[in-house]
C-alpha cells in the first residue's frame, strides 16, 4: 500500500532550517547550561515564534558544546537573531563558549548571508545542505 505526503507537509518540511551549533566552552560546562538555560528559558516566552525547537548538549570531557535548532524557515532565523542577539542571556552564552561553527540543514539565504556579513559572528558557516526526503510525525502522534 502506498502513502501519499500531503503536500502542505511536504512544503513544511521543505522549508524548514536546523542549525547544528558548535561550540567549544570558554567556562565550565556548568557555566554553558546555566547560559543556555536562561537563554532557552527567554527564547521560549519572549522570542520569534517561528523558533520551534532550541536544544542544547555539552561534552564536559572534550570542552565543547552543541546546538540544534529548528526554525519554521529562514525568515524565523533572521527574525530570531535580531530579537535576541542584544539580550544579556546571549551574552552570557558567548562568555561561557566560543561559537565555533554554524552548520545549516536547509537553506542558506541571501538574505541570512547578508545578516551574517553584517554581524559581529566569527563562526565557520557552512550550508548547501538541501532537504533530500524524510517525514516528521505530528506534534503528540506516538504513542508511549
Amino acid at each position: 500500500m502506498e502513502m501519499q505526503v500531503s503536500t502542505e507537509v511536504q512544503i513544511m518540511i521543505d522549508n524548514r532550517l536546523t542549525i547544528l551549533n558548535t561550540y567549544e566552552l570558554k567556562q565550565t560546562p556548568e557555566d554553558f547550561e546555566i547560559a543556555v538555560g536562561a537563554l532557552a528559558r527567554r527564547v521560549e516566552v519572549e522570542g520569534h515564534s517561528g523558533v520551534l525547537s532550541y536544544r542544547f548538549f555539552v561534552n564536559a570531557s572534550e570542552r565543547t558544546a552543541r546546538g540544534v535548532i529548528d526554525y519554521k524557515d529562514p525568515g524565523a532565523w533572521i527574525g530570531h537573531h535580531e530579537i535576541a542577539m542584544s539580550w544579556p542571556e546571549m551574552t552570557a552564552l558567548h562568555a561561557a563558549a566560543t561559537l565555533a561553527e554554524v552548520i545549516f540543514l536547509g537553506p542558506l539565504t541571501p538574505e541570512i548571508q547578508a545578516w551574517i556579513e553584517r554581524s559581529a559572528l566569527t563562526a565557520r558557516f557552512r550550508g548547501g545542505n538541501i532537504f533530500a526526503g524524510g517525514f516528521q510525525r505530528p506534534s503528540g502522534s506516538l504513542e508511549e
